[in-house]
């Protein structure tokens, strides 16, 4: 699409080349665990005793002949700001200053506050390897989700339960580490690279295998341990705490963890309507609301209203362009930890087409959408429905989610309604006595044919359809008692048969008549020669079944033709209209019939870019977007108010400016400006104007189409 790139940070003005972020409230606790490595002696078949020991202590006390020394994370004894799901070197030394050697064995364990939450190890995993593990294994491990070259202490591992002695009390879980022998006045230093992840990992069948879904980890007081158990024959030590069956000895090292948010896709609607989230501050709003980051930490709801710390994105978003789109999302809370960037695709989408029929209207929307309205006998709305259609409504078969599904052009007959989907498919609802072209006569729904050729453009008159291949060939089928089906006879054709006429770019399906432009700017005409309909110079063929013939003079190289029930109208390259066939009501201007394509004198109002004939009257869309109108009026189909018939005019409606095309009925007709909406005038007695009323007008009303919602 050709949108404009926008970077999104809500601290920044402005738009376009800029980085947005949006600043999220945090009202809770901070985003980190704070996690403290202690290290107790107990002697064999005692509980775990925790000291009196201040936090942050590098040196433990208690034991005499029993120390442990120069504990340190990532090299610092306390302060250390550590990242979850990264490794680090936990370090420590046993000291055995007595006289006699000390057996035992270390076991790792966790626990926290029992008034503040449940165990890490509940809610997330500690993992440990021998310090010698290189840090890329340690990665690939955690990143695989493979835990079993660690020592573990998680969901699986076993609760050590009520901790006598501790202030506050505690609940733990822990994992026994291989016996060692410290002999007397020995010491031995202990290495670890040590991961906590903070979400809880699946304890089921598959071990610890992955992060369960939808469980973020509260942040609570940690501490994360190793117990020295004394299992030799160094003998007993004395604790009056136990009973004097133990002497507690401890060391701790004060350190926080940063969990990172989360950011993911809010499940918000991501095709907004064209201009729907104009404007700078509407646009930042809604693609700030496309995501949802949080922090499962400080916001155990989720709702993300507690996030401290910045969303960005660089986006192609462009409110003002129909087409696709896509935002890339990063988010950083406070304490720097990132989520995994996300990326959210849509799609701007507007109106692009709409086409009418005698009471009934079809709008394409550039998503290859189908919409309809007005009177609905027949099955011409293909919803199934006998009732009318009261505003436009989504035709289910076409909903856009499948690429080859998508519509590319829509046709409306009297009452009968036809589509083409990119696969090259003919579509056709509603009734055709004459044929729908697949051998029916009716049908409720969408029903899909196929011709010798994918198609890629259909049109239709009043009974007849046509439709042109990708190839450039014409296929028509319906009503030929004029010849118009374009095969030489006057039979009906309920089936499609191939038009002689090739090379084809545009094709327009009157009522008596048909036409097309080939690529080389030709102009070629078949049917009914009444009023000089083929434009060929003379109206002396009367109503036969005359073939396809070039008729364009002068070399004129046409760019787009109308066919209506007894007018014609085309735009030559250099956007000159000109009108062929009956006069009467003033439709080709007020100056008699013409039996060849001539000057409408509109050049006074520049150049146009497309044109409609109706029944009995002309809309002529010009390059600036103004309407200008001609034929009969009688109630107010020209959008210049109820009136009579006349020649040329500019359109005074409010809403015929910047408009697209127009598009009209028996009795009324419709606008599609640039913003994407419709606007309507005429009858309304079955709902044509698709306002939700049956009321009709001259003036111009919007129609009921309501954009579904956006954030």
């Amino acid at each position: 699409m050709a949108g404009r790139r926008n970077q999104g940070r809500a601290t920044a003005p402005g738009r376009g080349g800029m980085r947005r972020a949006v600043g999220l409230r945090r009202t809770g606790v901070t985003t980190v665990l704070v996690t403290v490595v202690m290290l107790v002696l107990v002697t064999a078949g005692s509980q775990a005793y925790f000291s009196d020991t201040a936090e942050g202590s590098a040196v433990s006390s208690g034991s005499p002949a029993l120390t442990i020394r120069d504990l340190t994370v990532a090299g610092r004894s306390e302060g250390r700001v550590v990242d979850h799901g990264e490794p680090y070197e936990v370090r420590f030394t046993v000291v055995n200053d007595g006289g006699a050697p000390w057996r035992g064995n270390l076991t790792l364990f966790d626990h926290v506050d029992t008034d503040s939450g449940a165990d890490l190890g509940e809610r997330g995993v500690v993992l440990a390897w021998p310090g010698s593990t290189p840090r890329s294994d340690i990665a690939q491990a955690v990143g695989a989700g493979d835990y079993s070259t660690a020592t573990v202490i998680g969901p699986n591992t076993s609760d050590t339960g009520a901790m006598p002695g501790a202030s506050p009390a505690t609940t733990g879980q822990a994992v026994d580490l291989p016996e060692f022998t410290l002999g007397a006045g020995q010491q031995r230093s202990f290495t670890f690279r040590v991961v906590v992840l903070s979400n809880r990992l699946d304890a089921g069948g598959e071990g610890m295998s992955r992060l369960a879904e939808d469980s973020g980890a509260v942040a609570t007081p940690l501490r994360f341990g190793v117990l020295a158990r004394n299992t030799g024959t160094a003998g007993t030590r004395t604790s009056a705490r136990s009973g004097g069956r133990g002497r507690i000895v401890d060391a701790h090292v004060r350190m926080r963890v940063n969990t990172p948010p989360e950011l993911r896709a809010a499940g918000a609607n991501t095709g907004p309507f064209l201009g729907q989230v104009g404007g700078d501050q509407a646009t930042d709003g809604y693609l700030r609301a496309l995501v949802r980051a949080t922090d499962a930490e400080d916001d155990p709801d989720g709702d993300g209203e507690k996030l401290e710390g910045s969303i960005s994105w660089t986006s192609d978003f462009d409110p003002d362009t129909a087409g696709e789109w896509s935002a890339r999302y990063t988010v950083t809370d406070s304490a720097g930890a990132s989520a995994e960037p996300v990326t959210v695709a849509g799609e701007t989408w507007t109106f692009v087409k709409i086409v009418t029929g005698r009471d009934h209207t079809l709008a394409l929307d550039s998503t290859g959408r189908v919409w309809t309205w007005g009177r609905a006998s027949g099955g011409r709305l293909g919803s199934g429905d006998a009732g009318d259609g009261g505003v436009p409504t989504l035709l289910p078969t076409f909903d856009g989610g499948d690429d080859a599904a998508r519509v590319v052009d829509i046709a409306a007959g009297a009452r009968s309604s036809y589509a083409v989907t990119a696969d090259g498919r003919v579509w056709a609802w509603g009734r055709d006595d004459h044929g729908l072209g697949n051998g029916s006569t009716r049908s409720d729904h969408p029903a899909a044919f196929d011709l010798p050729e994918p198609a890629a453009q259909i049109s239709a008159g009043h009974h007849t359809t046509g439709a042109v291949t990708t190839g450039g060939n014409v296929y028509a089928w319906g009503e030929n008692t004029h010849g118009q089906v374009g095969d030489g006879t006057t039979a009906d054709r309920d089936t499609p048969v191939a038009v002689d006429v090739s090379g084809v770019e545009q094709l327009s399906m009157g009522h008596r008549a048909g036409a097309a432009i080939t690529g080389d700017g030709g102009l070629h005409t078949w049917g009914s020669d009444g009023h000089g309909l083929l434009g060929d110079g003379t109206d002396s063929h009367g109503d036969t079944a005359n073939p396809p013939t070039r008729v364009d003079p002068r070399g004129a190289g046409y760019s787009m033709v109308s066919m209506g029930r007894l007018h014609a109208l085309a735009i030559t390259g250099e956007g000159v209209v000109h009108g062929w066939g009956h006069d009467g009501a003033h439709r080709i201007g007020g100056s008699g019939d013409r039996d060849e394509p001539t000057a409408l004198g509109l050049d006074e109002y520049g150049p146009a870019r497309h044109v409609t004939a109706g029944y009995d009257r002309s809309w002529v869309t010009l390059s600036d977007g103004r309407l200008v109108t001609a034929g009969a009026n009688e109630h107010g189909e020209l959008f210049t108010g109820a009136g009579s018939a006349h020649g040329f005019d500019t359109a005074t409606d409010v809403h015929a400016n910047s408009v697209v095309m127009a598009a009209g009925g028996r009795d009324s007709a419709h606008v599609l400006p640039v913003d994407g909406h419709v606007y309507s005038v005429g009858r309304n007695d079955h709902h044509q104007l698709g306002d939700g009323t049956t009321t009709s007008t001259t003036k111009s009303v919007k129609w009921g189409f309501d954009p579904p919602s956006v954030p």
